[in-house]
């Protein structure tokens, strides 16, 4: 129970204190963990327990697709969307799938959108990240 508490604590923090595109990979990170475990529940056939992870994944990249800012995010902005939509409509459609195989491909197409905020962000020293692809409200590192 302590031990819990504590980690809720250091985890709430490490989100508190996150710059904005390190809460955006975190994002990732959580979304990409649901559905990894939802898909070890669905084969399992624990269904409810699979439906709660595939529900929190669709809160996690819901949060994504709202923070876009198409006017200063263009195109990216644009194609984000479309992805994050595309992902949010297969896991509406997980219920009635026998098949868990869907999760390894969304779990790819997050893992590789995950990839390349990392790699913005290990080169955020060098070229500073354009604001509009940050979601609306979030500032760019000077």
């Amino acid at each position: 129970m302590v031990q819990t508490r504590a980690s809720d604590i250091y985890h709430r923090t490490a989100i508190e204190t996150a710059e904005p595109i390190q809460l955006i990979i975190l994002c990732y990170d959580a979304a990409i963990n649901d559905l990894k475990q939802a898909a070890e529940l669905h084969e399992r056939r624990e269904m409810n327990e699979a439906f709660r992870k595939i529900r929190h994944a669709q809160d996690v990249i819901t949060e994504l697709l709202v923070g876009l800012d198409y006017e200063r995010g263009g195109e990216i902005a644009r194609s984000l969307n479309r992805l994050y939509n595309f992902i949010l409509r297969q896991l509406i459609g997980i219920n009635s799938r026998e098949d868990a195989s869907i999760y390894g491909h969304l779990v790819k197409i997050l893992s590789e959108l995950r990839d390349g905020w990392e790699a913005i962000k290990l080169s955020q020293s060098q070229t500073p990240v354009k604001a509009g692809l940050l979601p609306r409200n979030w500032k760019a590192s000077a």
